[in-house]
């Protein structure tokens, strides 16, 4: 849970793979440039594709697919960051070239907003190359600065996040501890996370109420 930037990026042309290699090279030369924390690659193959399937009984679940062929290079937008992937592949029993990723930048605010601020412009920056490039995009940014761009609305976004996941997890903590057990996060290690969490209580005192009373049905049955 936090705010991430999901994408897909896809392409039904018939690339040559030197083509591909040469687009992951000018990826990783722009996110060097950009001042990200690491670059590795390009090298062969991808991230796994996840081809998900509905069961029975209505849940979801999902196929791991391994790349066949194609080029990827990944990227440490900062730190507290997740790393992205960028590139295109090949997988089998899908059509085309893709590549789909999902990048948590929300735990960069642990460094200021300024750095967070950063880390998500810098996946934004090189969404914005492969657009160039000219491949089908699917993104979906929860801060909303793909869709925007603003940078008053990217900030009101993670503020937004940051008080919810620090509400959900503290109540979380609070449930695991009255059973004897424990809880991580990634937030508990946010300097801001008791701020955050009396701020999520309030704001989010309903959805919180809800979330306890589901964990106390849930160890009732």
């Amino acid at each position: 849970m936090g705010l991430t930037i999901s994408y897909t990026l896809s392409t039904g042309q018939k690339l040559p793979e030197l083509l591909v290699r040469k687009l992951t090279e000018q990826t990783a030369k722009l996110a060097q440039a950009i001042g990200c924390l690491a670059v590795d690659g390009p090298d062969p193959g991808g991230p796994d594709h996840w081809k998900l399937r509905k069961l029975r009984d209505g849940s979801i679940t999902g196929d791991a697919l391994s790349a066949s062929a194609g080029w990827s290079v990944m990227v440490l937008p900062g730190e507290g960051s997740e790393p992205a992937y960028f590139g295109l592949c090949r997988y089998p029993g899908i059509n085309g070239w893709k590549l789909s990723c999902a990048c948590k930048t929300q735990y960069a605010a642990r460094h200021g907003i300024n750095h967070f601020l950063a880390c998500h412009r810098r996946v934004i920056s090189l969404l914005d190359l492969w657009r160039d490039f000219g491949v089908d995009m699917k993104v979906c940014d929860e801060g909303e600065y793909w869709q925007t761009p603003s940078l008053k609305q990217l900030r009101r976004r993670v503020a937004t996040y940051d008080r919810l996941v620090a509400g959900v997890a503290g109540s979380l903590k609070d449930e695991a501890d009255s059973h004897g057990s424990a809880v991580q996060a990634e937030i508990f290690n946010d300097q801001r996370f008791e701020l955050l969490e009396a701020e999520g209580r309030i704001e989010f005192a309903g959805q919180l109420d809800e979330l306890r009373a589901q964990i106390r049905r849930g160890d009732e049955s």
